[in-house]
C-alpha cells in the first residue's frame, strides 16, 4: 500500500526529537544536530502540533519526556533504524546495478546495549559487517533456537547453558552488572552501592525460564552475598522497568551498558568490584557447530579480534 500524506514528520524532525529525548537538554541536542536552538525548538513545536500531543515538558529547571513522548521516542527510533537498515541493505545488495550475495542473518541479545561497548558497537553498526541488515534483537534463549533452526547464521548472546552438540558456543567478553535504584534512595548518594544497603526494597528479576544458566549463576551469587530481597517480575520492556524503579517500587540489576537509557528518577550505581565480577554477564557468540561457510567464519574471526579474543 502506497502511503501518501502531508501529515507525516520528516526524518530531520524525528532526528531533532530523538536528540532532545537523548540529551534532555536543548543546547546539547542542538549541538548534536549541528544547528542552533531556535530552529530545533521550532522542529519540536511543529511535531507536537502535527501530533496534537505534548511530547516534551520544559521549564527553567529541566527537560523531560511526557508519557506520550516516551512512547513516541521508541516508535521514532524504530522508524529511523528501519530506514537506515533499508538504505544500507540497498547499498550492500546492489553495486553498479549488480545484485550482491544475500547478507548473513545475525542476532544480538536484547539484554545488552552495545552502545557502551565501543568495539562491539563499531561492528554491529557497520553495514560492511552486518551486510546492511539490521541485527535481530531478542532474548538469548530465543536467538539460540533461531540459530538451531537455521533462521539466523550466528547470534551474540549472554550467559547461557551449553546449547548441545549441534551448536558451538564461544565466550567473547564480560559485561559488568550495575544497580538501578530510585534516585531519592539514600544509597544513591554514593558512587558505589553494596547490595546490603538496598534494605528490603524488592528486586525486579527475570524468570528462570528466560535464561536458566544466568539465573542459577546469580542465585548462587546472591546466596554467597546473603542477599535475599523480595522479588517482583521484571517487565519485558526496559523503559517500563525504569518507570517502576523511578516510582520507588523496587530496584533492578542490569548490564552496565544499559545505563545509556536515562530516566528521571533513576540512579545507576556501580557495585563493589568483587560483587560486579560475581554477577557479570559473559558475552558469547553461538553458531552451528559444523559451520564451514567462509562468510560466517570471517564474522566470527572479526568478533574475536574486536572483543580481544584470538
Amino acid at each position: 500500500m502506497l502511503l501518501l500524506s502531508r501529515h507525516l514528520p520528516s526524518t530531520r524532525t524525528l532526528q531533532c526529537f530523538l536528540a532532545v529525548a537523548q540529551e534532555l537538554n536543548f543546547r546539547r541536542a542542538a549541538e548534536l544536530m549541528h544547528m542552533s536552538q531556535p530552529p530545533l525548538s521550532r522542529q519540536i513545536r511543529s511535531l507536537e502540533e502535527m501530533l496534537r500531543v505534548r511530547l516534551i515538558e520544559r521549564d527553567t529547571q529541566r527537560v523531560s519526556l511526557t508519557e506520550a513522548g516516551e512512547a513516541f521516542r521508541q516508535e521514532a527510533q524504530a522508524i529511523l533504524l528501519a530506514l537506515d537498515a533499508a538504505v544500507a541493505t540497498a547499498k550492500a545488495r546492489f553495486h553498479d546495478g549488480k545484485a550482491a550475495a544475500a547478507p548473513l542473518r545475525i542476532g544480538l541479545t536484547s539484554v545488552i546495549n552495545p552502545s557502551l561497548m565501543p568495539s562491539l558497537h563499531a561492528l554491529v553498526t557497520d553495514p560492511a559487517w552486518t551486510g546492511g541488515r539490521a541485527l535481530e534483537r531478542a532474548w538469548s534463549r530465543q536467538l539460540v533456537e533461531r540459530v538451531r533452526a537455521g533462521e539466523l547464521d550466528l547470534a551474540i548472546v549472554g550467559d547461557i547453558a551449553a546449547p548441545g552438540a549441534d551448536l558451538a558456543l564461544e565466550p567473547l567478553a564480560h559485561e559488568a552488572m550495575i544497580v538501578a535504584l530510585p534516585a531519592h534512595h539514600p544509597a544513591a548518594a554514593g558512587e558505589e552501592v553494596d547490595l546490603a544497603a538496598l534494605g528490603e526494597l524488592p528486586l525486579f528479576w527475570f524468570a528462570r525460564a528466560d535464561n536458566p544458566a544466568f539465573y542459577d549463576k546469580c542465585e548462587r551469587g546472591f546466596r554467597r552475598l546473603g542477599y535475599a530481597p523480595p522479588r517482583r517480575p521484571e517487565p519485558k520492556d526496559f523503559t517500563l522497568l525504569l518507570a517502576a524503579v523511578a516510582a520507588g517500587e523496587g530496584v533492578a540489576l542490569c548490564p552496565q551498558s544499559m545505563r545509556a537509557t536515562s530516566r528521571i528518577g533513576v540512579a545507576y550505581r556501580a557495585l563493589p568490584p568483587a560483587v560486579s565480577r560475581l554477577l557479570s554477564i559473559e558475552v558469547q557468540v553461538v553458531a552451528r557447530a559444523q559451520e564451514t561457510r567462509g562468510a560466517v567464519l570471517d564474522k566470527l574471526a572479526q568478533l574475536r579480534a574486536a572483543l580481544g579474543r584470538s
